[in-house]
């Protein structure tokens, strides 16, 4: 056989094209899928859960936009530590965050929460300062052993290389989808990834010939490993959530509020306590709109308040 002007083997053959499916041929697998109970995964926040119809759900790509400093890893690791507490497989990868600071962050939290009166911050636990403090050496090291005990065997850290490629992260989810029935990736800083055919094929030069093309990529293949079996978190920076959006199920932005006091308590001040909203602007599977939060930044924490 010729083809373009020289023998061909198998190979110069193209495919024949993929014709598109009807909806009659899918019709069996689609309504089965249907008929089928995803469990949610509680983020611990009612309001935000009423929103995602329970929680975070098998399939969906949330992403969690907000400028520097607002709290979006904070908010990130929270979610991560209340799904782990739903016994949902759960990986948090972060490049900045290593496994010192994370475990600090979450015994704070869970040091507030048992000792409502406390005011030690995460900073002095994660520098060693309340260790040595003999009046808090007790009660933080009951706290670090508190998160272990109730998330230790589901909670999964992972530092992220530069440029780390979405192939990394989709062979983390698939080494938890044969072993558990609900898996959770929540990942620190989209903007940190990049696309799996990142080598010299021309998809990936496309894909990383800038920023704006890495991000878009990176945020469509996380989808299709979320549809694999696992809901994906992602943080990113507020001018890059349009180029996720297309491809998120859910898109929020964390953001400060001004004009609104925060209580006049002493622990919350000297904690760094300060209100944020959560606006939903993007969301398959429910209603959008406003998650009134206070950030308690020393104890690592959010709270649901009054609007």
């Amino acid at each position: 056989m010729l083809y373009r002007g020289r023998v061909s083997t198998p190979s110069d053959v193209p495919p024949p094209p993929k014709l598109p499916q009807s909806l009659a041929s899918m019709q069996v697998d689609v309504t089965t899928r249907m008929g089928a109970l995803h469990p949610a995964t509680a983020t611990g926040l009612p309001i935000l859960d009423r929103m995602m119809a329970g929680g975070l759900r098998t399939g969906t790509l949330f992403c969690v936009a907000g400028p520097p400093g607002v709290g979006k890893t904070a908010f990130a690791l929270l979610l991560a530590y209340m799904a782990a507490r739903a016994r949902a497989a759960t990986v948090f990868a972060s490049p900045v965050l290593d496994e010192t600071e994370i475990v600090a962050r979450l015994a704070t939290r869970a040091l507030h929460r048992d000792h409502p009166d406390s005011r030690v911050s995460y900073g002095s636990l994660w520098t060693g300062q309340a260790w040595q403090d003999e009046t808090t050496h007790g009660p933080v090291s009951a706290a670090v052993d508190t998160v272990v005990k109730k998330v230790g065997t589901m909670f999964h850290v992972h530092r992220t290389d530069p440029f780390e490629s979405t192939q990394s992260v989709a062979s983390m989810a698939a080494a938890l989808w044969g072993r558990h029935e609900r898996v959770v990736l929540v990942l620190d800083g989209i903007e940190a990834l990049s696309v799996a055919s990142a080598g010299d094929t021309e998809r990936g030069r496309l894909a990383n010939a800038s920023l704006e093309n890495r991000i878009s990529q990176v945020a469509y293949e996380l989808r299709r490993i979320a549809d694999g079996g696992c809901a994906i978190v992602v943080t990113s920076q507020p001018s890059h959530a349009e180029l996720i959006s297309p491809a998120a199920s859910m898109l929020a932005e964390l953001r400060g509020v001004e004009g609104i006091a925060v209580p006049p308590n002493e622990r919350l001040l000297a904690l760094g306590a300060r209100p944020v909203e959560l606006v939903v602007r993007k969301n398959h599977t429910g209603p959008t709109g406003i998650v009134p939060l206070r950030f308690v930044a020393g104890a690592a924490t959010f709270e649901e308040r009054a609007p």
